[in-house]
């Protein structure tokens, strides 16, 4: 058995050390935090009985080099226990039975690397349950889970998601005429914000203004005159389309124009009235559909509904930090074949408001099948609190 020590920033780093330099049989025989770096000790050519006899009467000789190849002492420690990974990881790990707080981390993180590298759970979770975990109906998630193998379940949903739904090709960059549509409190008065003072910081308050239609809601204006007055732009409210023509002739100089709409039931005639308004800027305004991360069931193509016959842009989604799964709006999405443009996880403008990538959003959707996991921290307070 060959035994080496590896130390670094981060788990990641090491393990990468350890992959280069012993292969990817190397077993990992011990974790710890040393000076605010990760050290672990692995070994290859790994005999557990050897390691466990060695264990019993521990008898080293010196401390390990950083070349060196031989066994070297270690202050005792309890009595180890085996973790065998899957045989398709490759990595099996010695742990304490009573891990530290620290070395449980390191732990978890290395479980998290083994399942992102190999696509699938350790703990057997099914590719099925994990997708309805995110939110995508059970008729999907079995359709998608029987076109590919089971630990290629990520892969394949990642570039399906990428092939019916993909991102949306309107960019903020040459300016342009931009209309946020969507149901009541889906974040349309918010993004609006967002959008104008990312343009505002790169372009001074002299490039932008903002129209609103949002004259039902009460103090729908008077949030946005807010945002107005903080960014130095202009506010035109909007009760009419010839009051929409006026506003666009009089800032026609300005490149950047956002155009924050009402949100109504999807019964309300007042809808289609508003939807009629914004139709007659042709392809001059781009629009893009506001949708709540947590929109799901049936309620999803029923607010949706209004907007789905309408030349979109693209989609937002919004509230993505206060929902646990929204693979439910994605599947629409797919159906829709609408891409995204951008997703937003917080309040704050303009930060909490990005470009859609889908590394970034696999990761969310990732965190949200963990986080309705059995003993996961969200599972756990909601038992509290029933």
């Amino acid at each position: 058995m060959k035994i080496k020590r590896f130390s670094g920033s981060s788990t990641r780093d090491v393990l990468q050390q350890i992959r280069m330099s012993l292969g990817p049989d190397a077993v990992i025989l011990s974790n710890r935090d040393v000076n605010g770096e990760v050290e672990i000790v692995a070994a290859i050519d790994f005999d557990e009985q050897q390691c466990t006899e060695a264990h019993a009467t521990p008898t080293w000789p010196g401390p390990l080099q950083a070349g060196d190849l031989s066994p070297t002492p270690e202050p005792q420690v309890s009595s180890l226990q085996r973790t065998v990974a899957t045989p398709e990881t490759s990595v099996p790990v010695v742990s304490s039975v009573a891990p530290t707080s620290p070395l449980r981390s390191e732990l978890q993180a290395l479980r998290q690397l083994v399942e992102k590298r190999w696509g699938h759970s350790l703990s057997g979770k099914p590719a099925k349950d994990s997708l309805t975990d995110m939110g995508f109906s059970v008729d999907w998630a079995a359709h998608l889970v029987q076109r590919c193998p089971e630990a290629d379940w990520e892969k394949t949903l990642k570039s399906t998601l990428e092939d019916q739904i993909g991102l949306s090709s309107v960019s903020l960059e040459k300016g342009g005429i931009f209309v946020l549509l969507g149901p009541t409190g889906s974040g349309k008065t918010t993004s609006i914000a967002k959008l104008a003072a990312a343009q505002v910081l790169r372009h001074g308050p002299h490039s932008v203004a903002l129209l609103t239609t949002d004259t039902y809601r009460i103090a729908g204006v008077e949030q946005l005159e807010i945002y107005a007055r903080i960014l130095g732009v202009p506010l035109e409210v909007i009760r009419s389309p010839e009051d929409l023509l006026q506003a666009l002739n009089k800032h026609d100089q300005r490149p950047w124009i956002f155009i924050d709409t009402i949100g109504m039931s999807p019964r309300d005639p007042r809808l289609g009235e508003q939807l009629q308004w914004l139709a007659a800027l042709g392809t001059e305004a781009h629009r893009f559909l506001m949708i709540p991360a947590g929109l799901s069931g049936k309620s999803l193509p029923t607010v949706l509904a209004p907007y789905a016959g309408i030349p979109l842009a693209g989609a937002i989604l919004s509230k993505v930090d206060e929902t646990p799964a929204f693979g439910g709006v994605l599947e629409w999405l797919a159906q829709q074949h609408l891409p995204v443009a951008y997703y937003s996880d917080g309040q704050k403008v303009p930060e909490d408001l990005h470009e859609a990538q889908w590394e970034n959003l696999m990761r969310l959707l990732r965190t949200s099948s963990e986080s309705t996991a059995p003993g996961s921290k969200a599972q756990n307070h909601s038992h509290h609190g029933a």
